[in-house]
């Protein structure tokens, strides 16, 4: 199993304004290699993540706010109900997509196509497949994949059902569509663009002022909605323009090839 290799960590820790003794959230903790990061500065985490393989407190950022303030004052000390900074980093981590009966990765033919980021909670892909109408999938994966031809894909999948492993998909969808259309699945089945929706809200209610807000996005409408959201009021937009990986990264890490970076400071 590859190592996890944390997306923009130089950018990250610089757009946090990283120092001893401040408070973060790193509401996406997947590898934990920000968290590490951040603490090995000499800062304190309070590390959230859906998935229950992670270790950290299991919870899906949707409820930030809510998370945070159960970890007030632990210990006797300074808690997270204010904090000086919070990331986001949405993109799936190594051990979610080398893990194969996660079914995050065409790579594991026979793995069960689940796509789940907490496999305790709602329906598989495998069970969305199965139960939707024609023109439901369609629009699902029109607006999430962005693939052209989306209305052939969903005829093609409603006619060869059942549907149960990544590799039932690929016998219909080309391997240059795959990790467009696994992507589409994966948003639908976790509701991403809506909880991050609630998680940004949540997260500008934890924030002190001046705290920074760190959003790193791998597809264009969690982008978007990243970007109308810090152009509201009670937000100073640091970065005008999304930050993106070097070349240098994109050879190293082949998938911070399409993250996206903002940086907002509440006001």
């Amino acid at each position: 199993m590859k190592p996890h290799i944390p997306v923009l960590l130089k950018e990250v820790m610089d757009g946090l304004r990283v120092a001893p003794g401040k408070r973060f959230i790193d509401a996406t903790y997947g590898g934990g290699g920000h968290t590490r990061a951040i603490e090995g500065k000499g800062a304190r985490v309070l590390g959230i993540d859906a998935d229950p393989d992670t270790g950290v407190i299991q919870g899906n950022f949707r409820d930030i706010e809510e998370i945070a303030k159960k970890h007030a004052v632990p210990a006797g000390r300074q808690g997270f109900d204010t904090v000086d900074g919070i990331l986001f980093d949405l993109g799936v981590s190594s051990h979610q997509l080398d893990t194969p009966e996660r079914g995050f990765s065409f790579r594991f033919e026979d793995a069960p196509l689940d796509l789940r980021l907490n496999q305790t909670q709602g329906i598989t892909a495998a069970e969305y497949i199965n139960s939707i109408s024609e023109n439901e999938l369609y629009e699902t994966l029109a607006t999430y994949s962005e693939q052209d031809n989306s209305r052939t894909i969903a005829h093609a999948i409603v006619r060869a059902r059942p549907i149960t492993t990544t590799g039932d998909l690929l016998k219909i969808v080309r391997k240059n569509q795959a990790p467009q259309i696994f992507q589409a699945l994966r948003i639908e089945v976790n509701d991403e663009l809506g909880a991050l929706k609630e998680g940004l809200v949540g997260a500008k209610k934890l924030l002190k002022q001046g705290g920074r807000l760190v959003v790193i996005s791998f597809h264009s409408l969690e982008d978007r909605i990243v970007k109308a959201f810090m152009r509201e009021d009670g937000w100073k937009v640091i970065t005008k323009k999304p930050v993106v990986p070097s070349d240098q990264e994109q050879f190293e890490n082949k998938r911070s090839r399409s993250a996206k970076l903002r940086i907002a400071e509440r006001l």
